[in-house]
Parts: structure tokens; C-alpha cells; sequence
């Protein structure tokens, strides 16, 4: 069950990121996109390091999957502080650019502690408070 929701939360995130990042000037619909993207990664990834804290997990596909959120998240803070805005909302999407900065971040500190139970309780609340979890 929580396999699939993962999975889900996965293909979620991937349509996201690809409808997100078109490359073009960042408008408010793109913004929007990106910002339930992040939330989408955060709290996907809120979950895996809950089943980390909880030793629910192997370490290998803990270090994995947060390895791919990290990707997903750097990729979206790199667009979002270089991708052209439209002037009324430039602060906002650079705010939204540091943003995924610090959740890759966070991302990171579970890929490096992928079977350290105290990490993944600290990493999963801080990835709860960076999206919009349950």
C-alpha cells in the first residue's frame, strides 16, 4: 500500500516537473506548478523519512528515492532562480527558487543518514513544515 502510494506521489511529481519547467518566461499558472511540485516532493519525501525514523524501510531504497527527490527539487531551484519572470512576480519566484534550494538540501541530509531513525524524524518534520503535508 505505501509502496504504491509512493509511487503515485512519483508519477505525481514527475508531470509536475515536466508541465513546470517549459523553459519559457515564468507566469503565475507556471509558478503555481512549480510550487505544488515542491510540495509534492516534500511531502513525498516526509513520508520516506517518517518510514526511516520508524525502520520501515531498507537503507538502500531510502538513499535512492531521496536521491532522486534532491535531483527533482536542485533541478527546480536552478530553473526558478535562472528562468526569466514576469516582473510582478520575479520576487516570488526567486523566493520559490530558494525554497527548493533548502528542501534539496534537506533531501540531502536523508540520501547522506539513510538508516539513522533520529535523522529521518528531523528530516521528515522539516519536510512536512516545507510542504503543504498532512
Amino acid at each position: 500500500m505505501r509502496s504504491r502510494l509512493l509511487r503515485l506521489l512519483r508519477i505525481c511529481v514527475v508531470a509536475f516537473v515536466v508541465a513546470g519547467c517549459n523553459g519559457g518566461t515564468v507566469d503565475r499558472h507556471a509558478l503555481t506548478n512549480d510550487a505544488v511540485t515542491l510540495d509534492s516532493i516534500a511531502c513525498e519525501g516526509a513520508l520516506l523519512a517518517g518510514d526511516v525514523a520508524r525502520g520501515r524501510t531498507t537503507t538502500y531504497f531510502a538513499r535512492e528515492q531521496a536521491e532522486e527527490l534532491r535531483i527533482e527539487s536542485s533541478n527546480l531551484a536552478d530553473a526558478l532562480s535562472r528562468r526569466k519572470a514576469l516582473p510582478s512576480i520575479e520576487r516570488r519566484v526567486r523566493e520559490k527558487a530558494k525554497h527548493a534550494a533548502v528542501l534539496a538540501a534537506t533531501l540531502q541530509r536523508l540520501h547522506d543518514h539513510p538508516s539513522d531513525r533520529a535523522v529521518g524524524a528531523v528530516v521528515a518534520s522539516a519536510l512536512k513544515k516545507l510542504g503543504s503535508c498532512a
